[in-house]
């Protein structure tokens, strides 16, 4: 129950100050605990920073396997992924803010993603890719190479999350995606 208090405070820390902006005394602040009690649990400033993003990280990627499971067409699957992943977004913005940083902060800086997310990361698009090529092979989408078309999705949606996070444009809601899945959609439709 307290590793959960802890991390709760780190992401409402971090997403309000920025990972260089924080210190440890902030976040055991912020759980009402002393920095050693902190210490017991994450042994650096780091390591908490990486247990409050793949804790949710874990979470998404699970919510959308099992939502894109459930769905019927390939439509309706990456309707699901992207919808899981914009409601989780809405709904955790102190995990956007912490995840666009590391994300961002990563690739800008050539730096490596951490192992585990990278591997979230890689199976998100994975499940992406599998469903464009069985789409392709049954005939129901032309033919893509299915990794693109994946990477594209992924990328499409984490900018939508960003506009939505930013409050950027004129449209921010459900428009934003619905316009985003019917394209996409439009330009995978199967060669008549």
């Amino acid at each position: 129950m307290r590793r959960l208090a802890i991390l709760r405070a780190a992401r409402k820390v971090f997403a309000r100050k920025g990972y260089a902006d924080t210190v440890v005394d902030d976040i055991a602040v912020e759980a009402g605990i002393g920095k050693g009690t902190l210490y017991l649990y994450f042994p650096s400033k780091e390591q908490t920073y990486l247990a409050a993003l793949m804790e949710d990280a874990r979470k998404l990627n699970r919510l959308t396997r099992e939502s894109m499971g459930a769905a019927a067409s390939w439509q309706d699957k990456l309707r699901a992924y992207m919808e899981v992943r914009l409601h989780y977004f809405e709904a955790h913005q102190d995990f956007v803010r912490l995840y666009m940083t590391e994300f961002r902060n990563m690739c800008m800086q050539g730096k490596p993603l951490g192992a585990e997310l990278h591997h979230l990361l890689q199976e998100g698009e994975e499940q992406l890719a599998q469903l464009f090529a069985a789409a392709a092979a049954r005939g129901e989408v032309r033919a893509v190479d299915p990794e693109l078309a994946a990477r594209t999705v992924a990328d499409l949606t984490r900018g939508i999350m960003e506009r939505r996070l930013r409050g950027w444009g004129s449209t921010v809601g459900k428009a934003d995606a619905a316009f985003a899945l019917d394209v996409i959609c439009r330009a995978l439709a199967a060669e008549v």
